[in-house]
């Protein structure tokens, strides 16, 4: 009985959770940041302000939160399913690229977010942060494959850091040129890129 209220309870709050997040990317993408206040989100998403600062500590977190929302389940859904034998770059890689066969889903959402970080300095805060969490969560990801590694912990998380780095990167080109079609032939170079790099060294 408390299992099933404590999972009711669970729903509930991610229910809020997204529909604050998803208001949120809605207000901001019609009116901009600045002219969106916490309040605006609370009343789209039928939130109380209270509850609002339960899941966020700002409008800018807010809108990060929505913007990225499903994107390192997808990710992380795609490492798992490359082969075994992949090694840990390789693989994260590979899951990237995988990804972009559903670009389209993701472009005006990421075409938003480089707009907004441009207005306003706090959401790149946020966004960097945002950042960090998924180099938490890809390296944890990666640590079964860092066979032989001396330090499995480090050698994660020096991965997923430096793909995301060369995925950013790709992104950022990939939307100076419009971002017309797939991402996956930058992704592709900015990876081989860091493939010479690691043979050199």
């Amino acid at each position: 009985m408390d299992t099933t209220r404590g999972s009711l309870r669970e729903r509930k709050k991610q229910h809020m959770y997204l529909a604050a997040a998803q208001a949120a990317v809605k207000l901001v993408a019609e009116q901009g940041m600045r002219a969106v206040r916490v309040e605006d989100i609370c009343e789209h998403a039928d939130i109380s302000r209270s509850t609002f600062f339960r899941y966020f500590d700002s409008k800018e977190a807010c809108f990060i939160a929505g913007l990225h929302h499903g994107w390192i389940d997808a990710v992380l859904a795609s490492l798992e399913a490359r082969p075994a034998e992949e090694d840990p770059f390789t693989a994260l890689c590979n899951a990237f690229v995988d990804i972009t066969t559903d670009w389209r889903r993701y472009r005006e959402v990421t075409q938003l977010e480089a707009r907004i970080r441009a207005e306003a300095p706090a959401v790149q805060i946020h966004a960097n942060a945002e950042q960090l969490t998924w180099e938490r969560a890809l390296a944890t990801a990666l640590e079964g494959r860092c066979f032989g590694a001396d330090d499995r912990i480090l050698t994660a998380r020096l991965t997923a850091g430096t793909v995301l780095c060369a995925t950013r990167l790709a992104t950022e080109r990939w939307l100076e040129e419009g971002a017309v079609r797939s991402p996956a032939e930058h992704y592709t170079e900015a990876f081989n890129a860091l493939s010479t790099l690691f043979e050199r060294g």
